[in-house]
């Protein structure tokens, strides 16, 4: 038998007994596959923002959410006498 012969019944095994049990199982595996990108990308993003921004990002976002659930902002007001961090 060639080499060629071998392939092609390689090949043929393959897509006749192994290529129709993955295709069943590649939606769990496409999930799976996406929720490990999804953690991922969470986790660089964790690293890439400063520790010193972090609580800055976190009252912004809050504030975004409230503003699209329909709450009014809070007034800011200046605070004389307050302690300069």
């Amino acid at each position: 038998m060639s080499l060629r012969d071998s392939l092609q019944q390689t090949f043929r095994r393959i897509s006749g007994e192994v290529l129709p049990g993955v295709l069943e199982n590649a939606g769990h595996r496409i999930e799976d596959f996406r929720k490990r990108l999804d953690h991922l990308n969470c986790s660089l993003a964790e690293r890439a923002l400063p520790e010193d921004r972090k609580s800055r990002v976190s009252e912004l976002s809050l504030h975004r959410k409230a503003r699209q659930a329909g709450q009014k902002a809070p007034e800011l007001r200046a605070v004389k006498g307050g302690k300069n961090l």
